[in-house]
């Protein structure tokens, strides 16, 4: 029996070697950059890591503008009549409704009669009197005091001085014209002396 032939052993130059090495080493690169690229199994959840700080606020943002209408939704269904109250008790009869309106009357006209009004400091001071009760109204107008002499004064208080009226604006001892007084009415000027005895010359008449 004849042996198996020999196969010779390659022979390569070192040029053509390198080329070889070179161009496995750019396969296998290849193949590495494609398997990285498959992602891997999902690894377990770790645990809760602490919460953050909370951020800055960040500036508000510009308005929109306003969105289209929206289509009309279908209609609904219309509701169940709802169950039927209770009902109610009789009402008052009202036979006696003019004999109760004359007692009403009469009781207001007695009331009314009852009325009183007083004023002891000349109008500063209202007492209304109704029924048995008192009440009791300040009011601020005016009212004559006369002239001005030292004392006290109320607001609403006028008194003449210097030929001028004032009117007091607060209770005041003060002398006017004050702060606390307002000029209601101004002296007027001095006039020029009146001599009705003096004969003014006569102006003569022209005639158109």
């Amino acid at each position: 029996m004849s042996e198996p032939p020999t196969i010779p052993s390659p022979s390569y130059t070192l040029t053509e070697a390198l080329s070889v090495c070179l161009a496995m080493c750019h396969r296998a690169l290849v193949e590495v950059r494609a398997l990285a690229r498959i992602p891997g199994p999902a690894g377990e959840i770790g645990p809760e890591g602490k919460r953050g700080l909370t951020g800055e606020k960040g500036d508000r943002g510009e308005k929109g503008e306003k969105g289209e209408p929206g289509k009309v939704g279908p209609a609904g269904t219309d509701g169940k009549d709802g169950e039927r109250g209770q009902k109610g008790e009789a009402g008052r009869n009202a036979a006696d409704l003019a004999l109760l309106q004359e007692y009403i009357e009469q009781r207001i006209e007695r009331a009314i009669e009852t009325v009183s009004f007083s004023s002891p400091d000349g109008g500063r001071t209202l007492f209304v009197g109704f029924g048995e009760k008192l009440h009791e109204i300040k009011t601020a107008m005016p009212l004559d005091r006369g002239v001005w002499k030292e004392g006290t004064y109320v607001a609403g208080d006028s008194v003449s001085h210097g030929n001028s009226l004032f009117i007091a604006k607060t209770q005041t001892t003060s002398k006017p014209p004050s702060d606390d007084w307002r000029l209601a009415v101004r002296a007027g000027r001095d006039g020029k002396d009146y001599r009705p005895d003096d004969k003014r010359a006569p102006e003569p008449v022209r005639f158109k």
